[in-house]
């Protein structure tokens, strides 16, 4: 073989590598394409998740306060029965002296 023709083999081979390489590199960059718009996709249901849970977390809250004050409320009924209780046996005792 002369110099020339493993020159030119070389070249050939180079060549090979280099369309070979350019096939992967345009694979990679679809690939990259097709992830970034994935990416995209999975970013805005991320964002429609997060403003479920901000509105759901905002709903709760209401919630517990909404319990806290019926708690409140419920106390005071609480109290308010056992007062009467009281002045029904007061009444009751006093009644029967």
């Amino acid at each position: 073989m002369t110099k020339i023709e493993q020159l030119e083999s070389e070249i050939k081979q180079k060549t090979k590598e280099l369309s070979t390489s350019l096939k992967t590199q345009i694979l990679l960059r679809e690939r990259l394409k097709n992830n970034t718009k994935t990416l995209g996709e999975v970013l805005d249901q991320l964002k429609a998740i997060e403003a479920y849970l901000k509105n759901s977390n905002e709903y709760v809250y209401k919630l517990k306060q909404e319990n806290w004050k019926l708690k409140l409320s419920c106390d005071e009924w609480a109290k308010r029965a056992i007062k009467l209780e009281f002045e029904v046996l007061s009444a009751r005792d006093a009644a029967k002296e």
